[in-house]
Formats: structure tokens, sequence, C-alpha cells
């Protein structure tokens, strides 16, 4: 899948571009500029200068001036004036977020919002902004939301917060975290917003985000409308007048963008011509990561049209683009494109070396993703148990104030009342030594209980990261046998080796694709079967694809949730069915297979398997046939406890009746 990228706000573009034509001369200038303006300054006001600054000098500046920030600070100490204490803490986190030092910044930020040290409800915002982004570059997204939340309430007693400040919006974080469904309703609030406010000229970027919202929900008719849309927004907004160079890139990506959703719908045809012009505008515009990611869809493109040529060009090309660029998936893309290009080509040797490559760097960056992820919760755990222990700190200075207040108010008591209520006193003291030791008991008890909790919730994070590292694994030597199985059959001269090679390819494919399936999702131990059952078809259909070019695959199936001990024979069992349908009954004609799976009553399912071929013979004999194919979906079909159906009605008709326990 390409990488998409959303399209924002035109005046945020405009600002960088403006900010990428400032010469190297022209911003020493400014420095020195600011130098001077700056050392005649008082504390405070240095302070005030420095916090003015746009980001982009922030950095550069800070360099120039950290020594007089420090001495700022230490004069502050020494003269207790907490105020310019905090703005520069404020300032430290800003710097640590700028050099995307996340785990440094949040702690910082979070102190001095829960410290309220910020009265300023806009300082307030963009320290808000700043946590908000922070908690979503290290992917800790729920915390990015409750942010979120917190500046939108700001926002309604003070609308003149900057806009820029709400980014990124909820829909974005949402797609993030792969909830589609939540981000095409937050977009839809988020588009009465922007009409609101007339802001005209978000709307190509909230169409092109939308697009692609729809495609990754899987409705890509939806999404084409939308992409279609941004289009005729960006015409419109350039009615009667030239587009610049400049503004093709925008263009580009859309096209781009509807290029793969072509893909999807397998046009390689029409999504070639739109692929090429992202390409042009991305070089133009030097996003040579974006023109490599379109190269390799215009490989994929012609590898699937037979101009293999063509295809290997692409790949050179974007395996040129790619040398200068940090991002591991296109790498990890065009790696498995190189093998699949070899592949077709005959070069099944150089496949497999390609394959191995394209496992050997998936392992490593799927090491450094877990890695990461799991540095993050340990960020964001650190973080909410420092607040908690703030929070703690607050309650406890308000108990021993309200404390110091009720022993002054017995000391007032014991002038006026004497010697008979000393007794009283006395006792009230012991009860309440004995109420502190019973909460010191009871804290202590919590802090165990939480300790317990922290250690088996980090222990299911372990076991999780485990079962799907073993799903992973599984799959690659899936994958490893399969290609050595294909390599084996590409050097036999037997064609009935071959034919039985290829069965055991086949077989071993439908077990890799549904490990494959589960390392993908969440749930380790059951997977959608219909997506699975989808994924399969078209597997086999490749697979015979320029054997037998007139055979249509119909299917229509419900939702349905297995586990690994049904979903594996299932899936077998189809493999078998649909490969001697392509074997057998056509012999050259054109003809349609039919897989249907539906649900009869309650707890049980049929899986329908059947063409409109020549049929079974005559005299079919089950029992009398000497075939593996069948013998194998006996097999299965008594392991999972399934009646097994087979007659002839206009071809050949298999029903599967299986019931769920």
């Amino acid at each position: 899948m390409k990488n998409f990228k959303i399209i924002f706000n035109k005046s945020f573009l405009k600002i960088i571009l403006l900010f990428l034509t400032f010469n190297l001369h022209s911003q020493t200038h400014y420095e020195k500029k600011f130098l001077r303006f700056f050392n005649a300054q008082s504390l405070a006001g240095k302070i005030n200068a420095f916090d003015t600054l746009n980001n982009s000098y922030k950095i550069n500046i800070y360099s120039l001036i950290k020594k007089d920030l420090e001495f700022i600070r230490e004069k502050a100490i020494v003269d207790n004036q907490p105020e310019i204490i905090d703005k520069l803490t404020k300032i430290a986190g800003e710097i640590y977020f700028l050099n995307k030092n996340y785990s440094k910044a949040i702690p910082l930020f979070t102190n001095l919002l829960e410290s309220n040290k910020i009265k300023n409800y806009k300082d307030s915002a963009a320290i808000l902004f700043y946590l908000k982004n922070s908690y979503f570059h290290i992917h800790s997204l729920n915390k990015a939301i409750e942010i979120h939340r917190i500046l939108m309430t700001l926002k309604v007693r003070h609308s003149d917060i900057d806009e820029w400040k709400f980014h990124p919006k909820l829909s974005v974080i949402y797609y993030e975290m792969k909830l589609y469904k939540e981000c095409l309703k937050q977009q839809l609030l988020e588009y009465d917003e922007i009409n609101q406010a007339d802001h005209s000229h978000m709307m190509l970027g909230y169409f092109n985000n939308r697009g692609l919202f729809w495609q990754k929900y899987g409705q890509l008719d939806s999404a084409m409308m939308c992409f279609n849309k941004a289009k005729e927004i960006f015409y419109t907004n350039h009615a009667g007048k030239p587009i610049k160079e400049s503004e093709e890139f925008t263009l580009g990506l859309i096209e781009g963008n509807i290029g793969q959703l072509y893909i999807e719908l397998k046009d390689y045809k029409k999504a070639i011509p739109l692929l090429k012009k992202d390409v042009i505008s991305s070089t133009y515009a030097k996003d040579y990561l974006n023109a490599a990611i379109s190269e390799i869809e215009l490989a994929k493109c012609y590898l699937n049209l037979n101009q293999l040529n063509l295809s290997k060009n692409y790949l050179d090309s974007a395996n040129q683009k790619l040398l200068t660029v940090e991002d591991c998936n296109p790498k990890l893309k065009i790696l498995k494109q190189y093998a699949e290009y070899y592949d077709k080509a005959g070069s099944y040797r150089v496949s497999i070396d390609y394959y191995n490559k394209y496992i050997s760097y998936k392992d490593s960056v799927d090491q450094k993703v877990n890695l990461k992820e799991l540095i993050s919760s340990q960020v964001a755990s650190q973080v909410e148990e420092k607040e908690n222990l703030i929070r703690t700190s607050q309650k406890n200075i308000k108990e021993k104030n309200a404390e110091v207040s009720k022993q002054k108010t017995i000391k007032n008591a014991l002038l006026f009342c004497g010697l008979v209520l000393i007794i009283v006193i006395v006792f009230v003291l012991v009860q309440l030594k004995k109420t502190d030791t019973r909460k010191q008991l009871l804290e202590i008890r919590n802090k165990q209980i939480e300790t317990r909790n922290e250690i088996i919730d980090k222990s299911l994070l372990e076991k999780d990261l485990l079962i799907k590292e073993v799903h992973h694994r599984v799959k690659n030597n899936l994958q490893i046998i399969s290609s050595l199985l294909k390599l084996q059959s590409s050097k036999s001269t037997n064609e009935e080796v071959r034919n039985s090679l290829g069965d055991a390819h086949d077989r071993i494919n439908s077990m890799a694709l549904l490990h494959q399936l589960l390392y993908r999702n969440n749930q380790m131990t059951s997977i959608l079967f219909n997506d699975y059952l989808s994924g399969l078809i078209d597997q086999i259909s490749n697979s015979f694809s320029l054997i037998n070019k007139n055979i249509r695959i119909d299917y229509k199936m419900v939702e349905l949730e297995l586990d690994l001990d049904t979903a594996i024979p299932l899936g077998l069992i189809t493999n078998e069915l649909v490969s001697n349908a392509y074997k057998h009954a056509f012999h050259g004609k054109e003809g349609i297979i039919t897989i249907e799976l539906s649900k009869l009553v309650k707890n049980t399912y049929q899986l329908k398997i059947a063409d409109n071929g020549n049929g079974l013979p005559a005299n079919f004999d089950l029992n009398g046939m000497d075939s593996l194919g069948l013998d194998i979906v006996c097999i299965l079909s008594e392991q999972i406890n399934a009646e097994l159906k087979i007659y002839n009605n206009d071809g050949a008709h298999f029903d599967i009746v299986f019931k769920l326990g």
C-alpha cells in the first residue's frame, strides 16, 4: 500500500515555502539583528523576546543564547522569581520538542500544567499543543485524544486561539489508530467547522483526506468520489488562471491517490498515466520519497500487464531515489516488488534472494517498531505515574494544611477549657495516630496491588508480542518452504512431480496467508474467515490466471469469525476444490466457479463450492477415486465434524455443512 499524504491548509504551506526561500545570508542577518535586540532587554524582556520567535529560528538562536538563559535561571532561583523559572521551563520543553526528544519534553509540559503555573490561556494552549503532538509522535494516541479534548474546551472559552494549535485534527489521530469508522464520523464534524468559518481553501485537503479514509475503510466508490471532488475544487480555484509548477505537486498527490485506487481495482492501464503525473510533480518538488513510491506502483502495474522491461526500469529508478531516504516502508516494498519481478521473469533463485532480503529487513524493522512501541508505552506509563504522584502530593499538602488548622483550633480550645479538655485532646490524638497508621498500611497495600497489576499488564503485553511474532515466523517459514517448492518444481522435468509440488505449494500458501492475516490483526487466536477466504480465492485465481483466462469466480460470503482449528481445514478444503475446478472442470472453455459462505441456522454454516463445467463422472464413487485432493477434503471434513455432500447439478457441487462449538 502506498504511503499516502494528507494535504494541509494552504496558508500553512505558504509559510513553509516562504521560510524555505530565505537564503543563508538573510537568516544570519536576522540572527545578528535579534541578538542586538536581545542583549538590550531586561531579564524578563529577554525571555519574552525569545518566546515570540518563530519555531524555525528557535533551535539555532537557542544555541547562541543558551548561556544567557542559564544565567537568568540561576539568578531567578536566587531572587525567588518563580514566573521566570516557569517560562524558562516552557522554553526548555519547546527545544526538546523541536529536537524530537519527546520523552524529555513531556514531563516538563505536564509539570507546568499540573501545578497550574501557567496563567495565560494562550501559553496554556501552546503547551497543550506541544504535549498533544509529543504523545502523537510517540504513538500514545489515547493520551493525545485526551489532551485534544482539553484544548477544544479551552477554545470554547477563548475563540481567538490560533487554529494551528489544534493540529493534528481528531480525525487524523483516529486514522493513525486505524479506527476508520470513527475517523469518518469525526471528519464530518470538522467539515461543519470549515463550512461555518467559510474556509473554502481548506476544502481541497478535506476531500482528499476523506478519500484516503474511505479507501482505508474499504469503500472504494466513496473514495473515488472524494478524490474527484478534490480535483474539481482544485480546478475551480484555478479557473481562468495558469497552474503554477509548484501547484502541480498538490494535483499530483491527488491523482497519485486516484491511481492507487485503480490499482486496488486492478485497472492498471488507468492507473499508469496518473501515477506518472505524480512522479513528475513530486520530482519537481524534490519529494523523492513520494516519487519513488509512485514508481514502485508503476512497476507493479507494468508487471501485471506483462511489460517486464518497463517494470524493471521503474524499479531501478525508484531504488536510486530511495538511497537517500530513511523511511523503511518503501524499502521493504521495493525488495518485495523485485522478488515478484524476478519470479515472473523466471529468475527464481534471484527472486528467492530478494524474498530472503525482504524477510530479513522486515524482521529488523519489526524489532525496531516493537522496541519503539515498548519505549513509548514506558514513557507514557512514567508520565502517568508522575501525574499521580503530583496529585497525591497536592492532596497531602491540603490534608496537612487542614491538620494544622485543626490543631490551632484545639489549642485555642485548650486555653478556654483547661485541664478537663486535656484528657479529650489526648484521646483524639491517640485516635488520629491510629487512623494515620491504618491509612499508611492501606497505602502500602494499594501500592503493592498497583505494582502487581503493572507486572501483569507488562506480562500480557509481552505475551501478545510473542504470539504475534510466532505467527510472523510461521508465515515467513511457510513462504520460504513455498519458494523452495517452486524452485524445485522449476528444476524437475517430470510433469507428475511438478504437479505434485505445485499442489503442495498452493496448500502451503493457503496456510501462510492465514498466519499473515493473524499477524496483521490484533486478535491472535481467531480470524475473520470471509476476509481470509477472499484473499485465498484471489491467490488461487492469480496462480491459474495465465492458464485459464476465461474462468470467472463469483463469491458471496457472510461475515464469520473462526478459530484456527476450524479456519485452517476449511481453507485447505477451499484450496483443493477451487484448484480442482480450474484443472479439470472446463478443459479450456469459459466457465464460472461459485463460492458461497452462508448461515443456515444458529451456529450452523454452509460452505458451497460449485462450477458449471463438465461435472463429475456418471459412475462417480468417492471411495473408489484415486485422488489425493478429494481424500484431503474428506479427511479435513471429518476433522471438523462437517457434513460433506457431493453431487452434479449443471456441474460439480460440493456442500460442506459445519457447526461452531
